[in-house]
């Protein structure tokens, strides 16, 4: 079944990445953590960026951060309100966000996209 919601992988990523660039500075934050995984997945020796692993870097780094900074006041919940937040962050495709961020940050870096090696 296809969730895909505004472009999105589906819902819950679409409104993770929304309150992403809602929450001040916290878009420029990812932004600049995007820039540096672009910068580390490039390889000026063979002129290759690995596209795949700096998205994946920056997924876990997402995942993360929206974690420690949307979850508080949630550690001592119980029952089934804990199993629906828990339920909603197991659908958001951290993946999706960060490719967002890669693709933007590796255009900015003028990588030639003859070298993306995804």
């Amino acid at each position: 079944m296809c969730r895909e919601y505004n472009g999105w992988a589906n819902y819950e990523t679409w409104n993770i990445a929304l309150w992403i660039g809602e929450v001040d500075g916290l878009g420029d934050m990812i932004h600049e953590q995007a820039m540096l995984e672009v910068k580390d997945a490039f390889d000026d020796i063979e002129d290759e960026f690995d596209h795949h692993t700096a998205t994946w870097s920056l997924a876990k780094y997402l995942e993360e951060l929206c974690h420690e900074m949307f979850d508080y006041g949630t550690e001592d919940l119980k029952g089934p309100i804990a199993d629906a937040i828990g339920s909603y962050y197991a659908q958001v495709v951290w993946y999706d966000i960060a490719r967002h961020y890669i693709d933007e940050a590796a255009r900015e870096s003028d990588i030639n996209p003859a070298a993306i090696i995804v």
